[in-house]
C-alpha cells in the first residue's frame, strides 16, 4: 500500500495535478463564498474569546469542524471528481 501511495503522492506533485486540485478548491470556495463566511466566522470567534484563550491550536480545535462542514456539497464533488480523474489515469 505505501508503494501506491507514493507513486500517487509523487504523481500528484510532479504533473502539477496537486496544484490544479489546490487552485480549484481554492478558487470554488472563493466563488461559494466560503472563504469570505468563514473569515467571518474566524473574526467572530477571536473577537469572543479572552486574550488569554487566544492559542493558535486552540483556535484550530474550535474551527476545524465547522469550516470543514461549511464547505457547499457542490465544491466537494466538483473537487472529488477531479481527485477520481487523477487516479483513474495513476491507477492502472
Amino acid at each position: 500500500m505505501s508503494d501506491l501511495y507514493e507513486k500517487i503522492q509523487g504523481e500528484l506533485v510532479s504533473s502539477g495535478k496537486y496544484k490544479e486540485i489546490y487552485n480549484l478548491l481554492e478558487t470554488e470556495l472563493r466563488n461559494s463564498g466560503w472563504y469570505d463566511n468563514f473569515l467571518n466566522l474566524t473574526i467572530d470567534t477571536v473577537e469572543g474569546t479572552p486574550d488569554s484563550d487566544l492559542q493558535f491550536g486552540k483556535l484550530v480545535n474550535m474551527l476545524q469542524d465547522k469550516g470543514i462542514e461549511s464547505v457547499p456539497d457542490e465544491v466537494k464533488v466538483k473537487v472529488l471528481q477531479k481527485i477520481a480523474q487523477f487516479l483513474d489515469d495513476v491507477v492502472e
